[in-house]
């Protein structure tokens, strides 16, 4: 029987290296796959991921429990990786380092015509590139990642509020585009 996040978590707290060990395997892909739909730097997302495991088994002390998991490293990430970002920025806009989000993760989630699929594909990665990063991130946290609305503004440093109305206004426009240009 696998033990819980949370019960490994708690683990964690104690300083449990194997906790770690095991958070890590666990997550270590959700979180490459996260990381690399907000960068296109595939070490950086690799050095990120190390870091963050790092300082959590360095600080485990001051560590406190979560009933998230998931949410509280995919948050830890994207806040690394935004910091990470901003030291090495040379411009004002941090939104020059966003990359877009693959679209191929959300194509399963979608029901074509087998005639069809193949057109009705690269229309929808063309307008769901149209999006905004916070936008496709949205869309991408909430059906390809299931990730709850509480999950998602913890994530995103938004409202509960605000990531139901993110998520209903990127839904709203992707429909829109999608059917302007179809």
């Amino acid at each position: 029987m696998q033990i819980s996040d949370e019960k490994l978590w708690e683990s964690c707290l104690t300083g449990n290296k194997e906790a770690f060990k095991e958070i890590y395997c666990r997550f270590y892909s959700l979180l490459y796959n996260y990381g690399s739909k907000l960068v296109s730097d595939q070490d950086l997302v690799k050095d990120c991921i190390q870091d963050i495991f790092i300082k959590l088994i360095q600080n485990y002390q001051s560590l406190s429990s979560t009933p998230n998991v998931r949410g509280y490293l995919l948050k830890a990430l994207r806040n690394k990786l935004y910091d990470t970002l901003e030291k090495e920025r040379t411009t004002d806009d941090i939104s020059l380092y966003e990359e877009t989000f693959i679209t191929d993760e959300l194509l399963p989630l979608l029901s074509f015509d087998d005639s069809d699929t193949d057109h009705r594909a690269k229309h929808l990665m063309k307008v769901f590139s149209e999006l905004s990063p916070h936008q496709q991130e949205i869309i991408y946290l909430y059906y390809v990642n299931e990730l709850k609305h509480e999950e998602i503004a913890e994530i995103m440093e938004i409202n509960y509020q605000s990531s139901k109305n993110l998520l209903f206004r990127s839904l709203s426009k992707l429909r829109r585009l999608y059917l302007k240009n179809n």
